[in-house]
Parts: C-alpha cells; structure tokens; sequence
C-alpha cells in the first residue's frame, strides 16, 4: 500500500495535476480545497438520507464534484488530459433537481432558520460551505483563468443544496403532523375503531348515530340508491327551513358517491359538503367534533391538500356499529345543516345499526 506521507510538501507547497507546484496557500489551493470541503458536507448531509433516487442524485452530484475540483488543482499540462469535464448538461441536470424540490416545497414564502431537524440543518451546513466554496472560484477567476461552466455549476450547486435542504424541512413537517393525526386521532377516537365512543357527537345528538325510527329495508353498504334516499330526505328538510344547500355522500372508500346542488346555493358550498362528508369518513367522526379537538389537531386543517373540514356538517354513515360512508350539508348555517343531517339520518337509516 502506498504511503499516504511523501514528505514533499514540508516546504510548504503542493504538487497541481500536470506536474507544477504551488504554495499551499494559494487561491487555486484554497479554491480545490475548499470545494472538497463542500463535498465532504454534502456527504455528511446524505448520511441522514435512506437509500433511494434521491441518494442516487445526491451521489451524482458530488462525483461532479470531483471532476470539478480536479479540474481546479491542474495545470495547463493535467487539465489537457482530464476528460468529461463540467458541461452545460450538469448545469441543467442541477437545475432539475431544483426543480423537482420546488415542485415539492413550493415557492419559499419567508426566511428559513436552519436546524428543523439534523438532515435539513447537514445540508443547510452543506449549502454555506458551497457557497464559499463558489466564493473562492471567484477569488480565484480575478487572477487566473477558469472556464465559466465551473463557476456556475458551484452557483447551482449551492442553490440544489438549499432546495434540498428545504426538501428535508418539508419531509420533517409531514412526518411531524403525520404523527400529531395519529395521536391525536388515536386520542379522539380510543384504541380501536370500533369503540363505543365512535359516531357520537360532541352536543349529545344523534348525529353519526343512528336515531330511533321506522327502517324499511335492512341496510348493509352506502349504495347510490341509500345515498339518494339520504339526499331526498335532506333537502325535503332544507326546502322546508328556507335553506339552500348542497348534499354530497362519499361511499366506503371515501369515494364521492352522489353530490346534488340546489338550486341558490353557494357554489363553493359545493367543495365544502364533499370534504365534509370526506372529512367525517375519513376521521370516523362528525366534523363537528373535529372542531372540539382542534387544539389537539393543530397544522391538521392544511393536509390531505386542504380537505379536512373542522366545523359542523359532515357526519360518518355507521350502521350496527359499522362506518359505511359519510354525508355533509353545506349552506346554512351550523345549526341548520345539523338540523338536515340529523332529519335525514332519522329518517332513512333509523335504528338500522
């Protein structure tokens, strides 16, 4: 194994690919240098990462590196037999990487503090010694020629490291209200699905159980035709409190199943009943009990792209203790779209649980 001592630096100065010598502490050395710096944090960065496409892009990057920063310690004579060099196509190949941060982030809408988490803070580490790094190639490029592509591949560089740096901010808050849904949900809900407490409403009403009354068939799954009966009997009761309103019922699976508007509704109160009745199926509660745990559930409201409602007016459909759909009212008031669902509920799904 070759020494990894040689002795021939002790004088102070270091031997550039091609065979010439320079001071230690020239430009061009601390320029290599410092890029190497700036490889070794991006790696300490990429430790924190799972293996996967985006530990391959990572990898990618730093073997240009490499290339980028032999190119920097030759001479004339070594950067002539140095092939593969820093191109325009790594220039563009770094800007798809941003891209595809951004696509994910989106748009930075305020100053980002470093250290949500240990890999968001390794690569903004990461990204301030790039940045000096790209700061000492123009210290460098002042007195010395380098080809443009080196300066701007560093530039786009520490503009990739920050996105990805973001990019792990971002993976930190979904797991982070990832884990406050559970617990808070587990908190709400009790440890299995089909606790008693599951269906009842905050107010004490029947709303997400089922009230007494006659029952004409037995009912097993939110079809289209028990979903339409629904409909019917709700806005019967809406046309006859003066209410326009929309009506949706999801099936299932969460799926919107039937959705009808009437007519001087609001139209956004077409978006509001499907996620109400999304909202109270996908949490096995009535919405309007969402809004009593809102302490509990806070930074909930902005997942699932925006469709958890956390007022009153969707509840689960549960039949014989099983959540077969859920419904939602939008247009009235809380107290009146309540007043819909629970007439509806009482009068076509009566005590069919």
């Amino acid at each position: 194994m070759p020494a990894i001592y040689t002795r021939t630096g002790d004088k102070g100065d270091t031997g550039l690919f091609g065979g010439s010598r320079v001071p230690k502490q020239s430009l061009r050395v601390e320029a290599y240098g410092t890029i190497d710096e700036a490889n070794a944090a991006i790696g300490a960065a990429k430790a924190w990462m799972e293996r996967g496409e985006w530990w391959d892009r990572i990898q990618h990057m730093q073997l240009r590196l490499f290339v980028l920063a032999a190119e920097v310690a030759s001479d004339e004579k070594g950067r002539a037999t140095i092939g593969d060099k820093i191109s325009g196509t790594d220039i563009a190949d770094l800007e798809h990487l941003i891209d595809d941060c951004l696509a994910i982030t989106g748009p930075q809408r305020a100053f980002v503090v470093p250290g949500r988490d240990h890999r968001s803070a390794a690569f903004h580490q990461a990204r301030t010694v790039v940045r000096r790094a790209e700061r000492e190639m123009l210290r460098l490029a002042e007195v010395e020629e380098l080809r443009p592509e080196l300066i701007k591949y560093l530039n786009r560089c520490s503009d990739a490291v920050y996105s990805l740096a973001r990019l792990a901010e971002h993976w930190h808050d979904e797991q982070h209200i990832r884990e406050l849904v559970v617990a808070a949900v587990e908190k709400i809900l009790g440890k299995t699905p089909d606790d008693s407490s599951l269906g009842k409403a905050t107010d004490g009403s029947r709303l997400g159980k089922a009230p007494s009354g006659p029952v004409p068939t037995r009912i097993d799954s939110l079809d289209l035709a028990l979903a339409q009966r629904l409909c019917d009997a709700a806005l019967a009761k809406a046309d006859e409190m003066g209410v326009a309103v929309v009506f949706a019922a999801v099936d299932g699976s969460g799926a919107l199943l039937l959705l009808n508007r009437q007519p001087d509704s609001l139209l956004a109160s077409i978006d509001v009943a499907m996620n109400k009745a999304w909202s109270a199926f996908a949490f096995k509660r009535p919405t309007a009990d969402l809004k009593k745990h809102a302490d509990d559930l806070k930074g909930l409201e902005s997942t699932n792209s925006g469709r958890v409602i956390m007022f009153p007016g969707g509840v689960p459909l549960t039949v014989r203790g099983r959540i077969i759909g859920g419904i939602g009212v939008s247009g009235g008031s809380d107290e009146e779209d309540l007043a819909i669902l629970e007439h509806a509920l009482s009068t076509v799904i009566g005590d069919n649980r």
